[in-house]
C-alpha cells in the first residue's frame, strides 16, 4: 500500500503562488569539510574555497546553481587563507587575503584565472566584511592586533582603493553585512573593548555617512551569517560565550523592522560562507557547534518569503492549493493547471532535504495522508516532465 494517495483536481489558472521560508538542502560542497572559507556568486555561477581544513586551504570550487553540480576551479592565486573575505564586480571575483597579508586577488571565472590587483591599504588583517554597490567592492572591521572600524572601498575599473568614513560604533571582527541598494549594512560581531555586540548600522554610498539602525533582534553574537534578497536583508546563525545558533532573522530597510524567519535547517552554525543568487541565499561549511572542531561541507538554499503577501511567485504554471495546513492526518492538494497535465511526479523533502517520498501519477484525484510522518515540516515539489511546476511547505501536527 503506497504511503500517500493524492488528490488532484484540474483546474485552469493564470497565477501561482506557493508559501516560502523555508530552507532546502542541496549538494554538498565539493571541497573537503571546513570552516572560516570564504565566496560569492556571478550570475548562476557560486564560489567558495579557502578556509581552515585542519591546514589553511587555497582550493576554489563552483557551485552551478542550475544543475547543483560542484565543479573544482584553479586554486587561489596566492597561499592558504583563512577568514578572508570576498566580493563580486561585475563578472569577476575577488578576495583579500588573511590573516597575515594584504594582498588582494582577482577571479576570472571565464578564463579561471587568479590576478593579483593593487595591495589593500588598510593592512592585513582577519574576519572582516566586505559587500558590493553598483560597481564598487567595500571592505570593513576587522582583527589585527585589535579590532578595527576602517571603511575601505575598491574601484575595479582603475584598481584603486580609497579610505572611506569609519564605522562610529565599537570597532569589530567576526562581523558580518550585505548591501541593498546604494547602502551597506554590518552588524553583530566582537569587540576587544565591547565583547559580543549586536547593533546594527547602514553605510549611506551617496553621502559617505553611517546611521545607526535598529539593532539585530538576536543574542549579541560573531560569526553569523548575513546577504541580501530583493531589497531585504538577512542574518542569522553564529555563537557567543559557547552557545551556537540557528535563528535567522530578516531586516526592511523601509521600516527599520526585524522579522524572525525559518531557522537554519542545518543545525546551530558559526563561520560559515555565504551568498545569494537570484531568488535564493545559500549557507554552507563552518562549524555544526554540536560538536567541538567539527566542520561541516553541507550547503543550503534559503526560500524567502514574498513581503507583502507572505507566499513567493515561483513560476506561472500551477497553482497549489492544500488544506487543512497544518494537517494531523489527511490534506488534500489542489492542483491548478492552465495546459493539458500528463504524467505528474510528486516529491516530499523534509527539513534537512531528505527525501521522503517520490511517486508518480497520472489520475486526477488524489488526497495526501500523514501514514509514517513525523510531525514537522515538509516541502512538497510537483514536477511534469522533469521540471518543477510548483512547491508548498506542508506542516503536520499531532
Amino acid at each position: 500500500m503506497k504511503l500517500f494517495r493524492l488528490l488532484f483536481i484540474l483546474m485552469i489558472s493564470t497565477s501561482l503562488h506557493a508559501k516560502a521560508d523555508y530552507w532546502l538542502q542541496k549538494t554538498n560542497f565539493g571541497g573537503a569539510n571546513r570552516a572560516d572559507a570564504t565566496g560569492f556568486a556571478i550570475g548562476s555561477k557560486g564560489y567558495i574555497g579557502t578556509g581552515f581544513t585542519g591546514t589553511y586551504a587555497n582550493d576554489w570550487w563552483e557551485y552551478d546553481q542550475l544543475s547543483g553540480v560542484w565543479t573544482q576551479k584553479a586554486n587561489y592565486g596566492g597561499s592558504g587563507i583563512v577568514e578572508a573575505v570576498a566580493f563580486a564586480i561585475g563578472s569577476r571575483g575577488y578576495v583579500l587575503s588573511s590573516p597575515s597579508s594584504a594582498d588582494f586577488w582577482q577571479f576570472d571565472p571565464v578564463l579561471n584565472v587568479w590576478t593579483q590587483m593593487a595591495t589593500f591599504p588598510g593592512g592585513a588583517r582577519q574576519a572582516a566584511v566586505a559587500f558590493t554597490i553598483d560597481s564598487k567592492g567595500y571592505v570593513t572591521c576587522g582583527l589585527f592586533t585589535t579590532s578595527m572600524n576602517d571603511l575601505w572601498e575598491y574601484d575595479a575599473a582603475t584598481d584603486t582603493w580609497t579610505q572611506k568614513s569609519s564605522l562610529p560604533g565599537p570597532g569589530r571582527h567576526y562581523a558580518c553585512g550585505f548591501a541593498i541598494g546604494t547602502s551597506g549594512y554590518i552588524g553583530t560581531g566582537t569587540s576587544a573593548t565591547s565583547g559580543f555586540l549586536n547593533d546594527f548600522w547602514e553605510w549611506q554610498q551617496l553621502t559617505d555617512t553611517w546611521i545607526q539602525k535598529a539593532n539585530f533582534p538576536g543574542t549579541p553574537r560573531g560569526e553569523a551569517s548575513a546577504f541580501s534578497l530583493g531589497g531585504f536583508g538577512y542574518m542569522g546563525m553564529g555563537s557567543s560565550g559557547g552557545n551556537y545558533y540557528t535563528d535567522f532573522y530578516q531586516f526592511n530597510p523601509v521600516t527599520n523592522i526585524w522579522v524572525p524567519k525559518a531557522s537554519f535547517a542545518g543545525g546551530p552554525r558559526e563561520e560559515a560562507t555565504q551568498f545569494s543568487m537570484g531568488a535564493y541565499g545559500y549557507v554552507g561549511t563552518g562549524y555544526n557547534g554540536l560538536a567541538s572542531g567539527v566542520m561541516e561541507n553541507d550547503f543550503w538554499e534559503y526560500h524567502p518569503e514574498d513581503s507583502t503577501t507572505g507566499i513567493q511567485q515561483i513560476n506561472n504554471q500551477v497553482q497549489i492549493q492544500a488544506g487543512p495546513n497544518p494537517f494531523s492526518t489527511v490534506t488534500q492538494i489542489t492542483l491548478a493547471a492552465d495546459y493539458k497535465i500528463n504524467v505528474i511526479t510528486i516529491k516530499l523533502y523534509d527539513m534537512k532535504g531528505r527525501l521522503v517520498l517520490s511517486d508518480k501519477t497520472n489520475g486526477n484525484a488524489y488526497t495526501l495522508s500523514r501514514g509514517n510522518l513525523g510531525s514537522g515540516e515538509y516541502v512538497l515539489q510537483i514536477l511534469s516532465e522533469g521540471n518543477i511546476i510548483g512547491k508548498e511547505k506542508l506542516v503536520v501536527i499531532d
